[in-house]
């Protein structure tokens, strides 16, 4: 009878455990921020091949201000809204920013 319940057990944690040998692609977006005085650039990449581009006027003006403010706003909302959280952020020189955002695992 201990076998039996013992064999039980070890097929329902197997049963319920995530296969571990199966992989897709991790849930990370990455996020290149270009800052220029012109205007600025994000590139956000969520894989091989598939990144999109938003173009940002910068400048000193109000308006200017807060239409870039709002662009980043939705950029970031976005990728909250889908799931992800910040995960750190890296720099590089003046310039240059990366974002890590990543969706935290499901228990």
């Amino acid at each position: 009878m201990k076998k039996l319940f013992f064999l039980l057990s070890c097929l329902l944690v197997l049963g319920s455990a995530p296969a571990w040998a199966q992989t897709s692609e991790p849930d990370i977006v990455v996020v290149r921020v270009s800052e220029m005085p012109g205007g600025s650039r994000l590139v956000v990449t969520r894989g091989e091949g598939k990144s999109t581009t938003v173009d940002i006027t910068n400048g000193y003006g109000n308006k200017v201000m807060v239409e870039a403010s709002e662009t980043y706003y939705r950029v970031v909302a976005g990728l909250y809204k889908e799931g992800y959280v910040l995960a750190g952020v890296l720099k590089s020189g003046d310039v240059y920013s990366t974002i890590l955002f990543t969706k935290l695992s499901k228990p």
